[in-house]
Formats: structure tokens, sequence, C-alpha cells
């Protein structure tokens, strides 16, 4: 049977610079899509090279779902990883919710109003609401939007942040907060976010860090290439390209684990290890690893 992919996928440039001028990092990523979006294609029948643009040094899937499919997906389907937990809502990140909102609050002295874009359950907001902020997200999926409405009285709109979305109004904080890799047209949403901001006010991004130890460490196992949903890969270099190509100036900047205690991540380094020696032997094959030390945040100021 011949695949339509052309129907599907995108073969798409770096997508923080546009440019061409680009390496193999890792050939035939088996993990491109997933038939609750509606592709009617099996992953091994799709697989995507993981690319380094030898001009900005991000990394970037070679190949991506059609805009249209994924914005469906995120929007009137929900992602995966809701199917997850939807039944039992919590939140698994609860102490690293509250750091990061202790981290915006110092970072961002004098800020009042934040709008977080993919504001998820709305966890993080609420942890800001508390704190005195004057908080409004943006989320596509309406399970998550709803909870957040529901749960903790957010003032979250249920779509993908456009325009029109908040009009004739500004903020002193917008968050990307576990966004930014899900994104394939990441300068279009940069310059919707930018024009949100007031003149000084900052951007914050926590993401996965392809220069962490652990990422190198796994390789193409590692479990940011792994998710489907992950489309862009940053690190230092490339989140300062895509701030200044938005007039935004790096801030700060910080490497982090994305949860869990320094104990837990130490422990998942040495569980790491060990699965790879089993793979190695073939005791079992694993198709992935974990996160571990490999995150940063990144705060840019207009």
């Amino acid at each position: 049977m011949k695949i339509d992919y052309d129907k599907y996928f995108l073969q798409q440039g770096c997508p923080v610079c546009n440019s061409s001028n680009n390496k193999i990092l890792y050939k035939n990523i088996i993990h491109t899509c997933h038939e609750k979006a509606g592709v009617q294609i099996s992953n091994a029948d799709a697989p995507s090279d993981v690319l380094i643009c030898e001009d900005c040094g991000h990394h970037y899937l070679s190949m991506t779902v059609k805009d249209e499919i994924i914005n469906y997906y995120y929007n009137a389907v929900n992602s995966e990883y809701y199917d997850t937990v939807k039944d039992k809502p919590f939140d698994r990140r609860a102490e690293d919710t509250k750091k990061f909102a202790n981290l915006i609050a110092n970072e961002c002295r004098g800020s009042k109003t934040v709008l977080e874009i993919g504001s998820g359950m709305g966890y993080l907001l609420n942890q800001l609401n508390l704190k005195g902020f004057d908080c409004y997200g943006v989320e596509p999926s309406k399970f998550a939007s709803a909870y957040s409405r529901d749960m903790f009285g957010l003032n979250v709109i249920t779509e993908l942040l456009t325009p029109a979305t908040f009009p004739n109004k500004k903020f002193d904080i917008v968050i990307m907060s576990d966004v930014v890799e899900h994104v394939s047209n990441i300068n279009a949403l940069f310059s919707i976010a930018q024009e949100y901001l007031v003149d000084g006010g900052k951007i914050v991004i926590l993401t996965g860090n392809t220069d962490s130890l652990y990422a190198k460490f796994c390789g193409r196992k590692w479990l940011y290439y792994f998710s489907w949903e992950h489309v862009s890969f940053f690190n230092k270099k490339s989140i300062q390209h895509l701030f200044k190509a938005h007039s935004l100036k790096l801030d700060f900047f910080t490497k982090t684990q994305h949860s869990g205690t320094l104990a837990k991540n130490l422990f998942i380094i040495g569980y790491t290890f060990f699965s790879m020696l089993r793979n190695f032997f073939g005791i079992r094959k694993e198709n992935y690893y974990y996160m571990a030390f490999d995150h940063f945040i990144a705060i840019g100021k207009k």
C-alpha cells in the first residue's frame, strides 16, 4: 500500500532560524505520530530524523505532523498525557511547581500580571495566584482548561493563543512551561507572545536541554526524543537565538531537573545505566530511557 505522507506530514527547516543548513544527529526516530491525532500511519512507517541546525545549534525533527492535525489533537481530542491523569487528577510535580513559582516571583519582582500559554491543569497559575499575581491562561485541552477553572477558579480560555485571545491586554510575564518543545512554528508563537508583553516584561521558558549530560548519555533514547508530541529541542544557544530574533534579552538562565528531588534524579541516572546494560546484553529491549537533570529555565526580557 502506498503511503500518502504529504497528507499528514511536513518536512521542516530549522524552526528557530529557518536555516536548511543541518546535519543528522539521530536517524529514524520511531515515534513521530499517533492514531489519536487521526494519522493512519504506523510509527514504524513514518520515521523522522533528529537534525542539528549548524547555524543556531537547535535540534529538531526533520518531519512533523501538519499544524491542522496537531492542533485538532490538542484542542478536540486531548493529548495522550491527559488520558493518563483525567480519572485521578493531581499535581505530580507539586513541590517542583511551588519552587518554579517561587523562582518566577523572585526573578520578576514588581510584576503583577501573568499569562501562561499552555496552562494545563492550572497548577502553576494557581501557585502564582496564591502569591497575589493577576493570572490568565490559555489552554487548548477542554478537559485541562475546565479543570483549572473548576478547581482553582482561574481565568483560563480554551483555545490556542491568537492576537485576538486577550484584546487590548498586556502582561508583565508570559510563561511557556513544557510548551516550546511541542511547537513546530515557534517563531509565530513568539511573535504573538511578544506582542502581549509590556515593555520590560519577561518571557519565562521551561523545557528540555539537549546540552545536558543526561540527554547526551541517553542519546537517541532520551525520553524527550521518544515523545511523538515533541518536535523541537532547545539548548542555551538556540533559546538565545530565538530571544534575540524577537527583541528579547536573555535575563536569566539556569539548568534544572524537570521534577523530583536530587536523590530521585541520581537514582534515575543509576537506573538508566542499569537499563543500558540490560539493553546491551539483550536481557530487555529498552525503547527509551528517562529524564534527569536535563531541563533549563530561561527568562527573556523585552
